[in-house]
């Protein structure tokens, strides 16, 4: 049986939220937060990093800031400001996806955006960049 790319790479995010949830350390004391970020280019393999908050840590580069900027928008990525710094205007789709859990509630967020560069100012900079 042929699975497509598409398909695969949903394959591949579901399977990395199963084994996401009993690797984050669970704390009584404060908010926690655990997500499986994606970054899928039309063209080209796609990428896919843990990040944790509180404590801070995961496969991000950048986990503090990341995870301070989660905090200020509650969780939601959608609700991270966009940072305005210019990009090109090149045609290289991709596709964002943050799959996780913020203080107990699920939390989801996927779009396409023109490039890499759009992607990234888009969601503040940090989450999806470093």
């Amino acid at each position: 049986m042929h699975m497509s790319r598409a398909r695969f790479r949903w394959a591949a995010v579901l399977a990395g939220m199963a084994m996401l949830a009993p690797a984050v350390p669970a704390r009584a004391d404060g908010p926690v937060g655990a997500y499986l970020l994606t970054v899928i280019p039309q063209n080209g393999p796609a990428t896919t990093r843990t990040l944790w908050c509180d404590p801070d840590g995961g496969a991000h580069g950048a986990a503090s800031r990341a995870c301070d900027q989660l905090e200020a928008a509650g969780g939601e990525v959608g609700r991270v400001p966009a940072r305005p710094e210019p990009c090109t205007l090149e045609h290289a789709p991709v596709t964002v996806i943050a799959n996780g859990v913020w203080r107990g509630t699920a939390r989801h967020f996927a779009r396409t955006y023109p490039n890499r560069c759009v992607a990234v100012r888009a969601t503040g900079g940090i989450i999806f960049g470093e």
